[in-house]
């Protein structure tokens, strides 16, 4: 049986978020049966400027400084339009709304100039049956106007529902909850993030996922709290170590754990080698692990 062809999107400009919001809002089932998988979705741009402006105002409040390169995490923002266009298709099986952020591997071939002609690439195809549910991979590229890869991103999402795979080993998983809680870095700092974070990080962004924004919509989807987005979260990460990352290439992995509610107070403790680095975001008694990480030079 031949493989269906890969459903394509073509755009000239990157679209408008709003209406992937209402399509995602007003989608009230999905999931997989049977032997039915995610199809091949690709959405593709060929020519992207960056807006200076949307810049600024990303590096502000990420806490990047200023640069003619652009920060390591941005082209996940500027391909966020086009995430929400494959995830809300009508071929895509999944409820949008509910899917869990669970790890997010960046690789960087070299740094991406502010000023260059991008192409952009979106696609997803496929999953995973795991104790916990579905997962899948959403695999974004950053061409330059030569052709050549210089950024790639795995981000790893979760849908929760019934699978055939067996529960985990719950003295496994707090065992490997232990060994990551006892990481302590060289380095930390203290953050204090703020109740207002989501939605700064929504207007920079473009990311207006309810569980982001109010107490008040985040109880719609079952938190107490509205909790800090993933990605601002690997971003200010990424803006803390950058100073000591000189290396141009290299990979930038993290796993999310337990969600940050807001507002809060956090600390980041971070180790360097020559290899690039380890990190790990807890709250401020250390006993509620929220990201670990590392960066490996390439």
């Amino acid at each position: 049986m031949m493989a269906a062809a890969p459903v394509r999107l073509e755009y000239d400009a990157l679209p408008a978020v709003v209406p992937f919001y209402v399509r995602a809002a007003t989608t009230l089932s999905g999931g997989l049966s049977g032997d039915q998988t995610i199809p091949e979705i690709v959405a593709e741009l060929p020519s992207l400027q960056v807006s200076q402006d949307a810049l600024t105002s990303y590096r502000e409040v990420c806490c990047f400084a200023d640069s003619k390169h652009l920060p390591v995490t941005y082209p996940h923002v500027l391909a966020f339009p086009m995430h929400m266009a494959v995830m809300t298709h009508k071929q895509f099986p999944l409820k949008l709304l509910g899917l869990i952020h669970v790890r997010n591997q960046i690789t960087q071939h070299r740094a991406i100039g502010q000023d260059e002609t991008l192409r952009l690439e979106v696609r997803v195809g496929g999953h995973r049956e795991t104790s916990r549910g579905v997962e899948f991979d959403l695999i974004t590229r950053v061409h330059d106007s030569h052709d050549q890869c210089l950024w790639e991103e795995i981000g790893t999402m979760l849908s929760r529902q019934k699978t055939s795979q067996a529960s985990d080993d719950k003295g496994n998983s707090r065992k490997t909850q232990h060994e990551e809680m006892r990481f302590k870095g060289e380095h930390s700092s203290d953050w204090q993030i703020p109740a207002d974070i989501g939605r700064r990080y929504a207007r920079a962004a473009g990311d207006y996922n309810p569980i982001h924004l109010s107490p008040y919509t985040a109880k719609l989807f079952g938190f107490p709290r509205a909790i800090a987005t993933g990605m601002w979260t690997k971003a200010r990460a990424a803006a803390q170590l950058t100073p000591q990352l000189e290396q141009d290439a290299y990979t930038l992995s993290l796993a999310f754990k337990k969600p940050i509610f807001l507002p809060s107070k956090a600390r980041f403790d971070y180790s360097l080698s020559d290899r690039g680095a380890e990190f790990a975001l807890t709250n401020i008694p250390g006993d509620v692990l929220h990201l670990s990480g590392d960066v490996r030079y390439i």
